[in-house]
């Protein structure tokens, strides 16, 4: 059905990070059955989304599927994205682009939330603390909590969310409230590599005492290459409908 398709990334400032993105791509590519696959970034590193369309184009990709390798549907997926693709329709009119939707509130994210909060067999006093980016549009915000309460449910054991940019509470804030709640709070962060936003978690969490348990993040994992396997066949079944 598909020329081509094309995995979008943010771009990290740290190499590691998008070295990081790049490896699990590949592993994704190997488990997608579209002979042209290749990856871009949203912003700091190259190749640029316009570079890698303009490629694939000018290699012959007429129909190409565009993966957005994003946690939520936040300004990158509702705006930034649209718009360089605007751009290179302008310019490639007859090329027919579709895109598949973020991880979202996916049942393999909830377990990989699971596989990371590591929790001593005592959870009477204990609690996880998910911490996100945050963003200015509601819908990260709401459906990183209602990650959060599906793992509540099936641990047992009560979740807090914070963020760090934009959207309440923030990190600070649960910090100081789920001290003097808990004996045990396991810190997981609800990012996708290794970059800035982590190393800002892991420097404040390293001031708090012994209460505080750092969770490793979302990382290169399985699960969340099946994740963006079931996004794409979810499109791919969805056209085929249509």
């Amino acid at each position: 059905m598909f020329d081509a398709v094309v995995y979008i990334g943010h771009g990290s400032r740290r190499q590691e990070g998008n070295e990081q993105f790049i490896h699990f791509i590949q592993s994704v590519i190997k488990n997608v059955e579209v002979q042209k696959q290749e990856y871009a970034f949203l912003e700091l590193v190259e190749p640029t989304i316009q570079q890698t369309l303009e490629k694939v184009i000018l290699e012959g990709a007429q129909k190409i599927l565009v993966v957005p390798v994003l946690l939520f549907a936040a300004g990158h997926f509702k705006r930034d994205i649209p718009d360089e693709l605007n751009l290179i329709l302008d310019r490639f009119p007859q090329v027919n682009i579709t895109i598949t939707e973020p991880f979202g509130v996916h049942e393999k994210m909830i377990q990989l939330v699971q596989k990371r909060v590591m929790i001593a067999k005592d959870t009477s006093h204990s609690a996880i603390l998910l911490v996100g980016r945050g963003s200015s549009d509601t819908e990260p915000i709401e459906m990183l909590e209602q990650i959060g309460n599906a793992v509540e449910d099936r641990m047992g054991v009560p979740v807090r969310t914070a963020f760090l940019t934009a959207g309440k509470p923030k990190l600070e804030d649960m910090i100081n409230k789920m001290s003097k709640e808990f004996q045990s709070i396991y810190v997981m962060p609800y990012l996708l590599f290794t970059g800035l936003l982590l190393e800002k978690i892991k420097r404040r969490i390293a001031l708090e005492n012994e209460k505080f348990h750092l969770c490793g993040n979302l990382q290169f994992d399985e699960l969340m290459s099946e994740a963006l396997i079931e996004r794409i066949q979810e499109k791919v079944k969805s056209l085929n409908k249509g």
